[in-house]
């Protein structure tokens, strides 16, 4: 089974105030997969998690936009003294490890390399990388 159908058919159970099953959802993915990615979050049904979603961990608010790539270890969510989570547009790529915390907004086809720590808004079409996350191509 596929984990963003999963996700996505909880989703769908959570909008329509159907109770339990999202949850029941949340802790098969977080069982088998061994990732915590809850009900709540708006994720596109076109979201790649690779290595099915292993180690990743997104928050309860997160919007994640079409034809987006999580590899693995990836963390997206608030950080302290910041309670709302990150919008990721579409077509993005977040390597292995990575990091996107607090109300940030990353815009479409933006590629986010291994480890970074993304705390700042990012433009579309940009490549970043580092800790914290800087702009090195757009």
């Amino acid at each position: 089974m596929n984990i963003t159908k999963l996700q996505n058919f909880a989703h769908k159970c959570y909008l329509k105030k159907i109770p339990l099953i999202p949850q029941i959802y949340g802790k098969i993915m977080h069982h088998f997969y061994s990732c915590d990615i809850p009900y709540t979050a708006d994720i596109h049904r076109t979201v790649i998690f690779s290595h099915k979603g292993l180690g990743v961990v997104i928050g309860h608010d997160t919007v994640i936009g079409e034809n987006t790539k999580l590899l693995h270890n990836v963390t997206i969510g608030g950080r302290a003294g910041v309670r709302a989570n990150p919008v990721i547009g579409n077509n993005v790529l977040i390597g292995t490890g990575a990091c996107v915390l607090g109300k940030v907004v990353i815009g479409d086809n933006v590629k986010i390399g291994a480890n970074a720590v993304v705390i700042d808004d990012i433009p579309s079409n940009c490549t970043v990388v580092g800790i914290p996350g800087k702009v090195i191509k757009r």
